[in-house]
């Protein structure tokens, strides 16, 4: 069997186990021990630990603030989680969440070949930064704040990864591991790095607005490059 025939074979197989590449959803883990009236408090606390977060970012954030955007009180929240920490790693283990299901959206509806799709999820990348940019803006301060939020977001980044990777091989199945490896820190660099200008703006700047409209060719030369 060639590389081209073990790349589709792989690449079918991929396609097939999307499902079991979703991260676990908090939502729906710490969900089932509760009643419904719980359930529906726990996501309304997630929701609102979100825009808290994009806000005022990872020191801003307090089970008080989350609360009082919630509309519950203090203890209520604390009912559910007993630290800040506790409440942010489940707010963004959520948030990646709503991403890596954006991902195989991408990927389930079209009918490419496995580059096509991939120069898809980073356009998709670019598009979707006009809204999701505060989070990763407020997501990459957490991982710099410390070891525990650096390991946090790595962490938290694998999942993308494990949907990228195999993609990336698929489109490249000549190349080897370390070249792989290579090329998907590469396209990461370069969407991570359009989404984080885009948030400092301002939005109508023509170097902004030219990287937005040139990274869909930029990641297909970083992707064929050998």
């Amino acid at each position: 069997m060639g590389d081209d025939d073990a790349s589709t074979r792989a690449f079918d197989e991929f396609r097939a186990g999307l499902s079991a590449l979703r991260p676990p959803r908090p939502s729906i883990a710490l969900v089932e021990s509760l009643s419904p009236k719980g359930g529906k408090t726990l996501k309304q606390i997630l929701t609102a630990a979100r825009e808290v977060f994009i806000r005022d970012g990872h020191a801003g954030l307090s089970l008080r603030k989350v609360a009082d955007e919630a509309a519950l009180s203090v203890g209520n929240v604390n009912y559910y989680f007993d630290s800040k920490r506790a409440l942010l790693e489940a707010t963004l283990r959520e948030a990646l969440a709503d991403y890596v299901d954006a991902h195989i959206a991408q990927v389930e509806r079209s009918d490419g070949a496995p580059l096509d799709i991939l120069l898809d999820i980073v356009t998709f990348y670019v598009s979707n930064a006009r809204a999701s940019h505060g989070l990763f803006f407020q997501m990459w301060g957490y991982a710099a704040s410390d070891e525990d939020g650096k390991a946090l977001v790595r962490d938290l980044y694998r999942s993308v990864g494990r949907l990228i990777y195999p993609l990336v091989r698929a489109a490249r199945p000549d190349a080897s591991e370390e070249r792989l490896r290579e090329i998907v820190l590469q396209l990461f660099s370069l969407e991570e790095g359009v989404k984080l200008f885009i948030g400092l703006g301002p939005d109508n700047q023509p170097a902004l607005l030219a990287a937005e409209r040139h990274t869909r060719a930029l990641a297909q030369k970083l992707i064929l490059a050998e």
